[in-house]
C-alpha cells in the first residue's frame, strides 16, 4: 500500500514473506550509488496504519542513513518516500527480515558509531590531517617494530637519558 500524500510504502508482514518465497535467491548487495536517493524520514515514531501499535525503528546500515519502521503487532513494515527505491537500488529490498535481527542491528550500530567518530575526527583534525593520521596508523599497524615506534613517538624526550 502506497500513501498518496507522503509516498511512503506499507508492507504487510505476511505478504512480504510470500513475496520473498516467490522472489528466489537473495540478490547480492550493490555498491553505494553516487547520487543517493533522499529519504523523507522525519525521525518521529509512527503508529502502525494497520493495528495502531507504536512501531519500532530499525537501522538499515550498509551505507544507508535511514531507518525502517516495524510493527511488532502485525509484523508490517513502513518505509518513507523513496526508501523502497533506495533499498532496491542496493538490492537490499530482499533483506528487510534480516534488518530486524539483533545481528544486523549490532552491525548497523557499529557502522553508525564509526561514521559518527570519523565525522568528529575530521572536524577536529581537518580532512587532510585525518587522512594522513589514518595512513600512518595503517603503516604502524603493519610494521614489525610497532610497539617500539609507538614508544618512541609517545616519549616526551626519546633521546633523553
Amino acid at each position: 500500500m502506497k500513501c498518496p500524500d507522503c509516498k511512503g510504502n506499507w508492507i504487510h508482514g505476511a505478504e512480504y514473506w510470500k513475496w520473498l518465497e516467490k522472489h528466489g535467491p537473495n540478490l547480492p548487495e550493490m555498491p553505494e550509488p553516487v547520487n543517493d536517493l533522499q529519504s523523507s524520514e522525519t525521525g518521529k515514531y509512527l503508529d502502525c496504519p494497520e493495528c495502531q501499535f507504536r512501531m519500532s525503528k530499525f537501522l538499515v546500515g550498509h551505507g544507508i542513513g535511514f531507518t525502517l519502521d516495524h510493527c511488532e503487532g502485525c509484523k508490517g513494515i513502513w518505509l518513507d518516500g523513496n526508501e523502497w527505491e533506495a533499498l532496491k537500488s542496493r538490492n537490499l529490498h530482499d533483506d528487510l527480515n534480516a534488518m530486524l535481527t539483533e545481528f544486523w542491528q549490532a552491525s548497523a550500530r557499529r557502522e553508525a558509531r564509526r561514521k559518527h567518530l570519523e565525522k568528529i575526527y575530521t572536524q577536529k583534525f581537518g580532512a587532510e590531517d585525518f587522512a594522513e593520521i589514518r595512513r600512518v596508523r595503517v603503516w604502524l599497524d603493519n610494521h614489525r617494530n610497532k610497539q617500539e615506534l609507538i614508544a618512541f613517538l609517545t616519549d616526551k624526550d626519546p633521546f633523553g637519558i
